[in-house]
C-alpha cells in the first residue's frame, strides 16, 4: 500500500512547518504514520490522510514546528541522580558545599563524581585545588570532571589511594599540575594522567553494576531529556551498544542513534570495528555505526590543545600530543583503507593541520572515496589550512557551545591574530 493510500497516525495542521526543501520552505500541515512523514503540504492536501477517531489532530495555532535536532557529537549517557552538576558555578565555595551534601549520604570509601565545572567562569578564574573539597570528604574519593572532560579535580584520598606524589612524572599526553611552590599535586590531573588514577570512571554516568530497572530508568530519563529539547538523532563516538538494542527491544528508544568506537590501533581493532559496521548497517533507521574516534590533541580551556606557538598566557607550554605522530599516520592510512569513517578531535592549529595531513596522505595512498572523514570540533584553524577541508572532502564537526564556553578566554590563550582563525563557522 502507499503512503497516498493510508490514513495517518498523527496530522499537525494550521502550522507553520520547516521543511528545508527548495522552493517552498514553509508549509502549513504535516501527515504522520508509524516512524514516517508520509505527506506535507497545506490543510486541504493533508485531509485526506485524516481518519475519523484514529488520527490523531494537533491545531499548531500558527507556531512553527521544525525538524529535529541531530546531535553531531554527543558523549550521551544515562542521568545519574548522585551526580554533582557544577555546570555555571561561579564561586568555587558552591563546590565544596556540594561536595559535602554528598559526602554526607555517602558510604565510607564510596566515589563521589561529579563535574562540569569551569574555572574560568569562577570570579577569580583560578584553577581550583584538593583544598578547597578536602575538609569536606576526608573518607570519599572524590573526582570533579571539568566542562570539557580533558581535566580532573581530585582531592587527597584520591592521590593517595592513587599512589600521585610530588615525585610522580607527568605521563606522556597527561600533566600532573603541581604547586610552583611545593612541588606537591594540586589535586588537578590534565588528559592522560587522568589514567593515574586508581578507579574505572568509565563515563561519567557509568551504570554497569547497576540492576536492569535502575539502569533503564537513568536512560530513560537521559532520552526523554533529550526528547524535551527537540534531539530526535544523536552520533555517539564510543559505547555500548547492548544498552541501545535493550532499550529498543523494550520500544523505550526515542532517539535514533548513530555509534561509533574508539579509533583502532591494531589489525584486530579494524576487524571488530568492521563486525560491528556489518551488524548494525547505516540503512537501519534507528541504531546503526557511525564513525571511529581518536585524539590527537587536548583542548583550549584545560591549555592542552595542541599550538603552533606558545600559549599567550602560559609561554611555557603549547600543549600536548596525545599520539606517536609516525604511527597515528600509518593507523589513519590503515583505517581509511578498511573503508572506515575517521573522526579525530583536534582543538589546536597545529592539531588540525597535523590530523589534514594525516587525512591528506592517506588519501594519497589509497585514493579518494566518499569516506566523509571527520576533525571532531576542527576549532583553532590556521587561515591556509581552512580552505584544505572542502579540497579533501573532510567535515568540520564543530560544537557551537565550545564557541560559548571558550569565548571567556580564548583572547587570553591565544591573543587577537590566532583567534581571528578560531570558530570560523562560514
Amino acid at each position: 500500500m502507499s503512503f497516498s493510500e493510508q490514513s495517518a497516525d498523527l496530522a499537525i495542521k494550521n502550522a507553520r512547518i520547516l521543511t528545508n526543501d527548495k522552493g517552498k520552505n514553509i508549509t502549513e500541515a504535516v501527515a504522520v504514520k508509524g516512524e514516517f512523514i508520509i505527506a506535507v503540504g497545506s490543510n486541504t492536501d493533508i485531509e485526506k490522510f485524516i481518519e475519523q477517531d484514529k488520527t490523531k489532530i494537533i491545531d499548531a495555532n500558527g507556531r512553527l514546528v521544525i525538524p529535529g535536532f541531530n546531535d553531531a557529537h554527543s558523549h550521551f549517557g544515562a542521568i545519574d541522580p548522585d551526580y554533582i552538576d557544577l555546570r555555571y558555578v561561579t564561586d568555587p565555595n558552591v563546590i565544596r558545599e556540594r561536595v559535602k551534601k554528598q559526602a554526607a549520604k555517602a558510604k565510607a570509601g564510596q566515589l563521589i563524581r561529579g563535574g562540569n565545572w569551569e574555572h574560568e567562569m569562577f570570579l577569580d578564574k583560578k584553577w581550583p585545588s584538593k583544598e578547597l573539597i578536602d575538609y569536606v570528604s576526608p573518607d570519599n574519593p572524590v573526582i570533579l570532571s571539568r566542562a570539557d572532560g580533558h581535566s580532573v579535580l581530585v582531592n587527597s584520598y584520591v592521590l593517595r589511594q592513587s599512589g600521585i606524589t610530588k615525585d610522580t612524572p607527568n605521563p606522556p599526553g597527561g600533566e600532573i599540575q603541581k604547586n610552583a611552590l611545593t612541588g606537591e599535586p594540586t589535586g588537578i590531573l590534565k588528559e592522560k594522567a587522568v589514567g593515574l588514577l586508581k578507579y574505572n570512571l568509565g563515563s561519567d554516568s557509568d551504570d554497569s553494576k547497576m540492576d536492569s530497572n535502575e539502569r533503564l530508568r537513568r536512560w530513560q530519563a537521559a532520552l526523554e531529556m533529550a526528547a524535551r529539547l527537540g534531539v530526535t538523532s544523536i552520533q555517539i563516538p564510543d559505547g555500548d551498544f547492548e544498552i541501545f538494542e535493550n532499550l529498543r527491544k523494550l520500544n523505550k528508544l526515542t532517539s535514533r542513534i548513530t555509534l561509533g568506537a574508539k579509533f583502532p590501533t591494531n589489525d584486530e581493532e579494524i576487524k571488530n570495528c568492521l563486525r560491528l559496521k556489518k551488524k548494525y548497517p547505516a540503512l537501519d533507521n534507528w541504531l546503526r555505526f557511525g564513525y571511529v574516534k581518536g585524539y590527537i590533541d587536548g583542548t583550549l580551556g584545560s591549555g592542552t590543545a595542541l599550538l603552533f606557538e606558545p600559549y599567550s598566557d602560559e609561554p611555557e607550554k603549547t600543549g600536548l600530543m596525545m599520539v606517536d605522530y609516525e604511527k597515528f599516520e600509518k593507523d589513519i592510512a590503515a583505517a581509511d583503507r578498511a573503508g572506515l569513517q575517521i573522526g579525530i578531535h583536534a582543538i589546536g592549529d597545529k592539531g588540525n593541520n597535523l590530523v589534514l595531513n594525516t587525512y591528506e596522505k592517506a588519501l594519497r595512498i589509497n585514493g579518494t572515496r566518499d569516506s566523509r572523514h571527520r576533525i571532531e570540533h576542527a576549532q583553532i584553524i590556521k587561515e591556509d589550512d581552512i580552505p584544505r577541508f572542502a579540497q579533501l572532502g573532510i567535515i568540520a564537526s564543530m560544537q557551537p557551545t565550545h564557541c560559548i564556553t571558550d569565548k571567556r578566554f580564548a583572547e587570553k590563550r591565544l591573543g587577537i591574530e590566532r583567534c581571528k582563525g578560531a570558530y570560523a563557522w562560514q
